[in-house]
């Protein structure tokens, strides 16, 4: 450590005062600086209010003054009386003008008053109009995705028996006094033979056209 760093760690504290001080100093040099930049705009605006306070005086005299001539001759002035145009114009061409001082502190806040009356109720207004229906859209968007499966129906009641059927034709192929029978020279089918058709190969007469008008599969079993 130097001497020089020495001495000012030993007069640290000195140094925290000074440092102090300065910035006191120069937060109430800039204050003042303030009030006085204050105090002249409040002259500036002070004289300004001064001067229109004259040129009011003088506008309203030089009108009564007119009025006064016009009257002399016998007229009747056009122009108002200034006093009468203007409100509390005493006070307005007053000089030097009452510059008002800067707010007080607030008040204390006072007791909430008591419930006004309750008014009356309000008529219901009139009925307003029907809007108007949008036109239907001309051309449809797309399919949205299908949901999800609803749950299961309950089972539904048992229905009605059904009539009965017609009875269906018995299994013979063979029309009434005709049955299946094996011809004679072919022992292994069965043909729609007459009832009372004999045996006999050699008396049987010739198979009927309604045996041979069957098909093979219904003259074989």
């Amino acid at each position: 450590m130097t001497r020089a760093a020495h001495l000012f760690y030993r007069r640290r504290a000195l140094l925290w005062i000074t440092a102090a001080l300065l910035f006191l100093g120069g937060g109430l040099a800039l204050a003042f600086l303030k009030i006085g930049h204050a105090e002249q705009r409040a002259a500036e605006m002070a004289a300004e209010a001064d001067r229109r306070g004259n040129a009011v005086t003088t506008l309203a005299t030089d009108v009564r003054t007119l009025r006064s001539q016009v009257r002399a001759r016998g007229d009747t002035p056009a122009a108002p009386d200034p006093a009468q145009a203007i409100d509390d114009l005493p006070s307005r061409a007053e000089v030097p003008v009452q510059i008002p001082g800067p707010p007080g502190p607030t008040g204390a806040r006072g007791e909430p008053g008591p419930a006004g009356p309750t008014g009356p109720a309000a008529s219901p207004g009139p009925a307003g109009t029907d809007g108007k229906a949008g036109a239907d859209s001309v051309v449809p968007g797309p399919a949205g995705p299908a949901g999800p499966p609803g749950p299961a129906g309950a089972n539904g009641a048992n229905g009605k028996d059904g009539h009965d059927g017609t009875a269906g034709r018995d299994g013979q192929t063979c029309p009434d006094g005709y049955s299946l029978q094996p011809p004679p020279n072919d022992p292994d089918a069965l043909v729609c033979r007459r009832d009372s058709a004999p045996s006999n190969p050699g008396s049987s007469p010739s198979p009927s056209t309604a045996v041979f008008g069957l098909p093979p599969d219904r003259r074989r079993s």
